[in-house]
């Protein structure tokens, strides 16, 4: 349980800091920046008493596939030292 979390922890902090450096990258390094993306369109379903609305977008840059890859591997390095199984 406790790599699971430790993996989890690694993999969010790697998203985020990919996602800040692809859109804060410029210059030299904007190839950093480019991303593909997966959506699905809002698809609304309304009622009188309720409506309900459907809708999916997965973006995903350069520098968040370079960050993820790089905690899986200090994850690989890291979590037989740091977490001990009793």
């Amino acid at each position: 349980m406790k790599k699971t979390l430790y993996f989890l922890l690694l993999f969010i902090c790697a998203c985020i800091l990919g996602g800040v450096i692809g859109t804060v990258a410029s210059g030299a390094f904007a190839w950093l920046g480019y991303s593909r993306g997966i959506s699905l369109e809002d698809s609304k379903f309304s009622m009188e008493l309720f409506s309900i609305t459907f809708g999916f977008s997965f973006n995903i840059n350069i520098a968040q596939i370079i960050c993820i890859l790089i905690a899986i591997y200090a994850y690989i390095k890291t979590a037989p030292k740091l977490i001990t199984s009793k």
